[in-house]
């Protein structure tokens, strides 16, 4: 009696049926949800068409990649694309990912940082590629650090660099290579930014930032002859001004010290170190120059010798006073023709580079290595302190003399 009371005993034959049954069903379920969160805004309201997204979120925990990316592929073209959904297979397996990241135009600014912030540099890449990259998430993108990324940001031409993302690549372009080639190529690149990645870029780029980034100071000149009258009738007696003027004005060498020196002229001072050129040579080149010994201590030590042709050029000095400088440092002498050579890299700056456009860079160099900081103290000082973000000089001198 109690026996006939009791259901009847499942079979396994039978739990396989109700298994297999429940796949296919959510199989088609997700298939089906799919094709409906991808239907045009004239078949699906958008607040049900987020909620078929929420309910798609939960099923696709457990689906294939391959359903996966079927979903990601019908989503990447569509404008308002559930936001939940859209997020969530943002962050899915790159194979996944990938169609929504490089094309999807419902990702908005906030999507793509929130997946750069948590995900790998598969998805860092896909994003670096898209069309349009605007700033926030281009500088989200070279906050990262990774080398093939920041690269990627800097090749593509649809991405939009903020200022901070600049100053983050220049950053990091001193253990990268490429990345002072292609900031010097980038419009939004500032003189500032790329004069102070002249000191680590190589022999090319050199040449290229100086063809680009070298002025010739006209307007301010013109605009601002009359300060020089007014700031010498008060004795010179604002060390501030003294300092613009020093970037400003056309004269380069040192008159008074000139007058001075033992030597009388910088081409003396230059031929007197024939058997070598010590330290308190350079600093008696540097004060003919008109420019600080720290600054010619710099351009002495250059490792390509590019910053000596330009010390030459913007200092009137003959290519026979270029060469006797340069045996004078005992750099390698070579072919001064041969452009492939030190000495010939050295002879085609001197002969490329204007001498007004040389005395712009002569000038900022000195200005930005002497009003930040002394040497010793921008030895000290963070390249990426945000209390820099208003002092290009400051930051300049940290980033040259502050690394090791």
């Amino acid at each position: 009696m109690l026996e006939s009371r009791l259901p009847n005993p499942v079979s396994d034959d039978t739990l396989e049926l109700g298994l297999d049954t429940a796949l296919k069903s959510r199989a088609f379920l997700m298939q089906r949800l799919s094709e409906i969160v991808s239907w045009p805004a004239t078949r699906i309201p958008p607040n049900e068409r987020e909620l078929a997204g929420d309910v798609l979120v939960g099923l696709l925990r457990t689906a294939s990649v391959e359903m996966r990316q079927r979903c990601a592929e019908r989503l990447a073209v569509l404008v308002d694309a559930p936001k939940t959904l859209l997020r969530y297979l943002a962050r899915d397996t790159i194979d996944v990912a990938r169609p929504l990241l490089e094309q999807s135009p419902a990702l908005d600014d906030s999507d793509l940082v929130a997946t750069i912030r948590g995900g790998v540099r598969a998805h860092w890449l896909a994003i670096a590629g898209r069309r349009r990259v605007p700033e926030l998430v281009a500088e989200a993108l070279v906050r990262t650090c990774d080398p093939a990324v920041v690269e990627a940001v800097l090749r593509n031409p649809g991405v939009k660099l903020s200022v901070q993302a600049l100053e983050s690549a220049v950053l990091q372009s001193r253990d990268a290579p490429v990345i002072p080639d292609l900031l010097s190529r980038r419009p939004e690149t500032s003189p500032a930014q790329a004069l102070t990645m002249f000191w680590w870029a190589g022999a090319e780029t050199r040449l290229q930032i100086l063809r680009r980034f070298a002025v010739d100071r006209n307007v301010l000149c013109g605009e601002l002859a009359d300060l020089f009258a007014l700031a010498a009738r008060e004795d010179w007696a604002d060390p501030e001004t003294r300092k613009a003027i020093a970037l400003i004005e056309r004269r380069q060498r040192n008159r008074a010290a000139a007058e001075r020196s033992p030597f009388g002229s910088l081409e003396n001072a230059i031929a007197a170190g024939a058997a070598g050129i010590d330290r308190p040579l350079i600093a008696e080149i540097s004060y003919l120059a008109g420019i600080r010994p720290q600054t010619g201590a710099k351009i002495m030590s250059d490792r390509g010798g590019e910053g000596i042709a330009v010390l030459c050029k913007a200092t009137g000095l003959k290519r026979d006073s270029l060469r006797a400088l340069w045996r004078g440092l005992r750099r390698p002498d070579g072919d001064a023709e041969n452009p492939n050579s030190a000495l010939g890299r050295v002879m085609l700056v001197y002969e490329l580079v204007a001498t007004l456009k040389a005395q712009t860079v002569l000038r900022y160099w000195n200005w930005s290595f002497t009003t930040g900081a002394n040497p010793t103290d921008a030895a000290l000082m963070d390249p990426a302190d945000d209390s820099l973000e208003f002092s290009p000089a400051g930051r300049t001198a940290a980033l040259v003399f502050g690394h090791r």
